[in-house]
């Protein structure tokens, strides 16, 4: 199995990586997330906000707040997705098919969409940190003990 880095370089540009997606997700709670969201989690967008915003991202629980808010928009999403059907009853149609269906995003569930692109984009990133900082401090447990 080929593992995804290959030095300690590698795994400071992936840590340096977070704080631009914090920034920019930042900026997509702030611009479109709070003016959209539920009440009920509007404190705790507010919340991961004011923290994102200064930077605390590795801070304990930060990965935790951000699998909540992506989970809340998600079914926002959901809500706000709807199916539109098209027909072609016209001998021209060659198909076998006389309709299909594309799905929609309401203007709002969109804008939500893309929030949750850079909020999921982030999470993975900081989750991956995560574990490679869990790995190496399982490593040197196990060294410290052989």
């Amino acid at each position: 199995m080929e593992m995804p880095f290959k030095c300690a370089n590698e795994i400071t540009a992936m840590a340096a990586s977070c704080f631009p997606l914090a920034r920019a997700a930042a900026t997509g709670i702030e611009q479109d997330v709070l003016e959209l969201v539920v009440p009920e989690a509007k404190r705790d967008a507010k919340a991961l906000l004011a923290i994102l915003r200064r930077g605390a991202i590795f801070e304990k629980g930060v990965l935790a707040m951000l699998h909540e808010l992506v989970g809340v928009l998600d079914a926002q999403i959901l809500e706000g997705t709807y199916v539109e059907t098209f027909y072609d009853h016209s001998p021209e149609n060659a198909s076998n098919e006389s309709s299909w269906s594309k799905e929609r995003l309401t203007p709002e569930a969109d804008r939500l969409a893309n929030a949750v692109a850079v909020l999921f984009e982030l999470y993975a990133t900081l989750a991956a940190v995560h574990d490679i900082l869990s790995a190496e401090k399982a490593l040197e447990g196990l060294r410290s003990a052989a």
